[in-house]
């Protein structure tokens, strides 16, 4: 291609990303930033990228001939999804340091950065890949059109969630105060509740506590209790136990992303979805609520058609008194449960997603005979953090001991782990037991 071919070439993608910066506020291109100190680069980047469209939203190609002219457009475009860099410019380690500039002195952990040399052997792949927050490392001579677009999209579509999940998160007080507006206006019973709420931490400590069960609770031949400590005034932790009818007896244990106030609100949220979902079952018999996997389910739909930009950890179970079958389903709840029956004790190791986080995540129900005489232990992640093992190996080998040793009272587990209403703690502490 000749010189003169090239200038018409980057004349008429100049002019094309001038139509895109003009309609960027009605279709929010993805923005592109192309950093190489060979002008024919950039033309052929151009050339495989500017027709691409990915969830309806074109691309927006900016460019830059060095480290340095890349600096200034990061430090003006705040939004840039995607980094395609050179490592070699103006030095040979051009690229490597503005890298440490993007990561480091703008902070900037979102943007995605695929880094592309010519020259592999001043910057090797394993050495990179190591030492930098990078996404991904490509040689100029591999990177096909094809490999490009699949990168590309790869590193959008990675970009994308995690904006989306930067975005909840800024907006969650105010999502969270909409909200609870919504539910004063959709139950009557908690108008009081929120009231107290309004007065402050502590007024909404006691209302948050009061949604708890007694502490000690005997269902038929079930014995529950649970222990809960917050980190601060209010708890983002939350536990309960309830008869389902005279066959099914359901419980769980949640743990809300964070804790402290906004936290505490997902809780009172999670409180009525869950009394809604036994309403239903009682005058309807729906099945909903003894599937455990059902309940997370709608449960993570319901946190995400509602915006509330939190996520739950939890563990659901059902316990069927007739065939002594205990069905569960976990959703990304860990440490994990402890099952101690027959002379044994086990972590029950189910893996998912906590809810809230996306909209195509499936959950699936297990299940394990109990035994006449049994004990199950659930635990939020706050028992991990006030461990002083070193890793998390032993912090799981010395939770399993300290609970086999557990005989029917939770004051005991307390002792065990120094827990006293003065200790200072990290994170919400919760321990949910089921005896029989």
């Amino acid at each position: 291609m000749s010189q003169a071919t090239y200038i018409e070439e980057a004349l008429l993608f100049s002019n094309e990303d001038e139509e895109l910066q003009n309609c960027r506020d009605s279709n929010q291109p993805w923005k592109v930033l192309i950093v190489d100190d060979d002008e024919e680069v950039h033309i052929l980047t151009r050339l495989v990228l500017r027709d691409l469209v990915f969830e309806q939203r074109p691309l927006l190609l900016l460019s830059a001939k060095s480290a340095a002219e890349a600096r200034k457009v990061l430090a003006d475009e705040q939004d840039i999804a995607l980094v395609l860099l050179d490592v070699v410019m103006e030095s040979d380690d051009a690229g490597l340091q503005l890298v440490k500039f993007i990561r480091g002195e703008l902070g900037n952990d979102e943007v995605r950065i695929i880094l592309r040399t010519g020259q592999p052997g001043h910057a090797p792949e394993q050495e990179i890949i190591l030492q930098y927050d990078i996404n991904d490392y490509k040689g100029k001579t591999e990177l096909t059109v094809q490999k490009l677009f699949t990168a590309v999209i790869a590193s959008l579509r990675t970009y994308m969630y995690i904006e989306k999940v930067t975005q909840l998160n800024q907006h969650l007080e105010q999502k969270v105060q909409d909200r609870t507006q919504e539910l004063e206006k959709a139950n009557t019973r908690l108008q009081q509740s929120l009231k107290l709420l309004e007065d402050g931490e502590k007024a909404g400590k006691q209302v948050q506590f009061k949604l708890l069960p007694e502490k000690e609770l005997s269902l038929t031949s079930l014995k529950f209790s649970h222990f809960l400590m917050p980190s601060e005034i209010m708890s983002g932790d939350f536990v309960d136990y309830f008869s389902i009818d005279d066959r099914y007896i359901g419980f769980y244990l949640a743990d809300v992303a964070g804790h402290g106030v906004s936290s505490a609100f997902i809780t009172i949220y999670l409180k009525r979805f869950i009394t809604t979902l036994q309403e239903q079952y009682r005058f309807n018999k729906q099945t909903a609520l003894i599937d455990p996997a059902s309940v997370l389910s709608m449960l993570n739909q319901a946190l995400i058609s509602d915006d509330l930009g939190k996520h739950i950890a939890i563990f659901y179970a059902v316990v069927d008194l007739q065939s002594n079958q205990l069905s569960y389903a976990n959703a990304g709840l860990f440490p994990w449960p402890v099952l101690i029956q027959n002379g044994q004790s086990s972590f029950i190791e189910t893996k998912g997603t906590p809810v809230g986080l996306f909209d195509f995540t499936q959950y699936q129900t297990s299940q394990c005979h109990l035994a006449d005489e049994f004990r199950l232990f659930v635990c939020s992640d706050g028992i991990l953090d006030i461990m002083q093992d070193s890793n998390l190996e032993d912090k799981m080998s010395k939770l399993l001991g300290c609970l086999k040793l557990i005989p029917k009272t939770q004051n005991v587990l307390a002792e065990q782990f120094k827990i006293t209403d003065s200790t200072s703690l990290s994170d919400d502490l919760t321990v949910l037991s089921v005896l029989r």
